[in-house]
C-alpha cells in the first residue's frame, strides 16, 4: 500500500497497546490559579488574556507587576513586630519571543505611562515658573536674597533595558522604579558580560528587592548612596538564554539561587492557536486602570535621612495564622528529599514573597481596610505555591539531557502538524522521512532526529509503523500524548 489509510491509522491507534511514559516528570505547567486574584485584577487578566491570546501566567505576571509598581510607593508590609519590608514584587517569565508580552505590558502599564506624561507636563510648568522667578530675581538691585530653587528631575517610574549603572542613576533622582522588559538584560547581563559582572549585577538586584540601602563607588563615576528604594521587576527571558545563563554560572544550583527573589514561570506557548477574534469590551481593564491611577496620585515622600515614608500594612490575627502555617509547611518541604529541596534558595524567600503578594492584593482591591484578612493571605499563599511549583518544574527541565530536549522538540512539532491537519479538516499523515526533511531545524541532518524518534518510541509516545507494499515508516502518536496537548 502506498499510503496509510484512515482505517489503517485508526486500527493502529486502537491496537498499538499504548502505555506512554513521560519524557520527564511534571513537564507540563499547571493552570494558573487566576481565581485566586481579587475580582478587580482577575477580570482585567481574563479580558487581556482573551484579547491577546497570550499565556494566562504571562498576563497575570504583567498585571501583578503593574499592581506592585503602583502600590510600592506608599505601602510596605509588616509580617510581625520586627519583620517588615517592601511590597515590591519581581517576576521572571521564561517564554519565546512572540508571546506578546510587550502588547500585554502596554495594556497594564498604561496608567503609569499616563502618570509619567502628566509629570512631564508639570515639569514644564515648574521650569517656566522657575525661569520667570530667576529673571525677576536677577533684575533686582541691591540685596536680592537667595535665588529661586531649581525644580528637581522629572519623576519617572518605568524603565526598560537600562544597565545596572543607569538604573542606579535613575533611582538617585527618583527612588521608585518598575523595570519592565522582554529582554531581562538589566538583571542577567549581556553575552559580553564577564561572570564577575553578572554576579555584581545580581547582587545589586538582590539589594533592590530588599529596598536598600545601596552604596556603589566606582572610579570616574563617584559614589551613589541610596538609603531607601522601591523597585518592581517584570521581565521575560527566552528559554535558550535562560539555559545559557545557568550553564555559564556554575550550573543549576547557582542559577536558581540567583532567581531566589523572583516569582518564576515558564508557561506553555499559545502560538499556533491564536486565531483572529473580534475584540470584546474591556470594562474590567478600565476599572483596573482607574484604581491604578488613584494609587499613583500621591508622590513619594522621604524623611530627613532620605528614607522612604510608607504605610506599613499588617495582618489580622487569622491572616497571621495562615502565613505562619505556610511558612512552616514550606520549611518542612525544604528538608531531605522534600519537594522544595532542589530549590531551597527560592523556597527560603517564599514566605516573604507571599506576604508581599498579599499586601499588593489587599491595597489594590480593598483600599478602605487597614489589615490584611485571612482570605487575601490564603489567596496569596496559593499563588506563591503555584510559583514554587513552576520553579520545581523548571529545575527538573533544566536538568534534562539534550536528548530529552530534542525528543520534546520533535514531539511538539508532530503535535503541531497533527493539529493543523484537524484545523484543515484533512487526514493526518506523517512519515519519518517527512519529519527528517521538514521537522524542527535544530534536528535536521545527522542522527539527532533519529535518536529523538527512538526515544519517543522507546517511551511509547509514538509508534513507527511500516505496512506491506511500502518502505515508508508512518508516525502514529499515542492518544494519551495528544490529550496532553489538547
Amino acid at each position: 500500500m502506498a499510503d496509510m489509510s484512515d482505517a489503517a491509522h485508526a486500527e493502529a491507534m486502537r491496537n498499538a497497546g499504548w502505555d506512554p511514559k513521560p519524557l520527564r516528570q511534571d513537564s507540563h505547567s499547571q493552570d494558573y490559579p487566576v481565581e485566586r486574584l481579587p475580582s478587580i485584577i482577575k477580570q482585567a487578566v481574563q479580558e487581556v488574556a482573551d484579547h491577546s491570546q497570550a499565556p494566562v501566567a504571562l498576563v497575570a505576571a504583567s498585571a501583578l507587576s503593574a499592581v506592585s509598581a503602583v502600590v510600592q510607593t506608599q505601602f510596605s508590609v509588616s509580617r510581625n513586630g520586627r519583620l517588615h519590608g517592601p511590597a515590591s514584587l519581581f517576576f521572571l517569565t521564561v517564554a519565546e519571543s512572540g508571546e506578546r508580552k510587550t502588547a500585554v505590558d502596554s495594556e497594564f502599564m498604561r496608567p503609569i505611562r499616563d502618570w509619567e506624561a502628566r509629570q512631564r507636563q508639570e515639569k514644564k510648568r515648574l521650569d517656566a515658573e522657575y525661569q520667570q522667578e530667576w529673571e525677576a530675581w536677577d533684575r533686582q538691585e541691591g540685596e536680592r536674597g537667595d535665588p529661586p530653587q531649581k525644580p528637581g528631575a522629572t519623576p519617572r517610574m518605568l524603565r526598560g533595558d537600562d544597565t545596572s549603572e543607569a538604573l542606579l542613576k535613575h533611582l538617585s533622582d527618583y527612588p521608585i522604579a518598575a523595570v519592565i522588559s522582554s529582554e531581562a538584560g538589566v538583571v542577567f547581563g549581556s553575552h559580553a558580560m564577564k561572570p564577575e559582572q553578572v554576579t555584581r549585577s545580581m547582587a545589586q538586584t538582590n539589594s533592590l528587592w530588599d529596598g536598600g540601602p545601596i552604596v556603589e563607588g566606582r572610579i570616574g563615576r563617584g559614589e551613589i548612596n541610596l538609603e531607601s528604594v522601591r523597585v518592581t521587576m517584570g521581565l521575560m527571558l527566552q528559554p535558550n538564554l535562560m539555559q545559557k545563563f545557568i550553564s555559564q554560572n556554575d550550573g543549576l544550583a547557582r542559577g536558581i539561587g540567583f532567581l531566589a527573589r523572583f516569582l518564576f514561570s515558564h508557561p506553555e506557548t499559545t502560538m499556533g492557536t491564536r486565531f483572529y477574534k473580534e475584540p470584546g469590551p474591556m470594562l474590567g481593564l478600565a476599572d483596573f486602570h482607574q484604581r491604578a491611577m488613584l494609587l499613583l496620585q500621591a508622590p513619594a515622600a522621604t524623611d530627613e535621612l532620605g528614607r522612604l515614608i510608607t504605610n506599613h500594612i499588617r495582618f489580622d490575627e487569622n491572616a497571621q495564622s495562615v502565613w505562619i502555617n505556610f511558612l512552616n509547611q514550606v520549611e518542612e518541604y525544604l528538608g531531605g528529599d522534600g519537594i522544595y529541596s532542589g530549590i531551597r534558595d527560592v523556597a527560603s524567600k517564599a514566605a516573604e514573597n507571599a506576604a508581599r503578594i498579599a499586601c499588593c492584593l489587599h491595597v489594590f482591591a480593598k483600599p478602605n481596610h487597614n489589615l490584611i484578612d485571612r482570605k487575601t493571605m490564603a489567596d496569596a499563599c496559593a499563588l506563591m505555591r503555584w510559583y514554587l511549583n513552576e520553579a520545581v518544574r523548571f529545575g527538573r527541565q533544566a536538568e534534562a539531557t539534550q536528548e530529552v530536549r530534542n525528543a520534546e522538540l520533535l514531539e511538539g512539532w508532530l503535535i503541531q502538524k497533527y493539529k493543523e491537519a484537524g484545523w484543515e479538516k484533512r487526514a493526518w499523515e506523517m512519515t519519518v522521512n517527512t519529519a527528517r526533511r521538514m521537522g524542527p531545524g535544530a534536528l535536521r541532518g545527522g542522527k539527532r532526529i533519529d535518536d529523538a524518534f527512538e526515544l519517543l518510541h522507546d517511551l511509547g509516545r509514538v509508534r513507527l509503523m511500516q505496512y506491506p507494499g511500502t518502505k515508508k515508516r508512518y508516525v502514529v502518536i499515542a492518544p494519551q500524548v495528544i490529550a496532553q496537548y489538547s
